[in-house]
């Protein structure tokens, strides 16, 4: 087993600090996706459907550099692909290496929290709006889809079913 070298390590410094610009470049997006969604901005939801390809190339890229380095650290550590992880490299390199790996994993797992719930609220809102889409269309085409409507007091079946469009040809 051979030591993990220092140009490995700055190597893979390097790569962490892509990946936290990667998850906050994410961070950003997704906040800027919710502002288009709630202000129905259809040209900035557009543009964003374009950003979203490109984010996918460097994600591809980001992806392979990743599986790179794994094969590298595994072949200077001895072992399966699998096992390689941050934590591990931690423990096998000097000290001094150790110190800002575990700055960029703590960074690395401040913003993956972070990304679960801004997700979580982004995935929130596409959900009810989607709800709601259907509620109207309902509304529009008197076809309930099994939720009831409410009139202006609160009580149910406060609609008629007949809808406000035909959907008849």
């Amino acid at each position: 087993m051979k030591p993990i070298s220092r140009q490995q390590v700055d190597e893979l410094l390097v790569y962490l600090d892509c990946q936290a610009l990667a998850l906050e470049r994410v961070l950003t997006f997704l906040d800027e996706f919710r502002r288009a969604l709630i202000r129905r901005d259809t040209g900035a939801l557009e543009r964003m459907r374009e950003q979203l390809e490109e984010e996918g190339r460097i994600g591809s890229e980001m992806e392979a550099r990743r599986r790179h380095l794994m094969e590298q650290f595994a072949a200077a550590m001895g072992c399966r692909v699998e096992r390689v992880c941050l934590s591990e490299i931690c423990r096998r390199c000097e000290p001094m290496q150790q110190v800002p790996l575990r700055e960029r994993q703590e960074r690395l797992k401040a913003l993956t929290a972070r990304l679960r719930q801004q997700h979580l609220a982004t995935e929130l809102l596409v959900r009810e709006c989607a709800r709601l889409n259907r509620r109207l269309l309902e509304v529009l085409t008197g076809q309930p889809g099994g939720s009831c409507l409410y009139d202006a007091h609160g009580r149910s079946g406060g609609m008629n079913s007949s809808g406000l469009v035909s959907v008849k040809g």
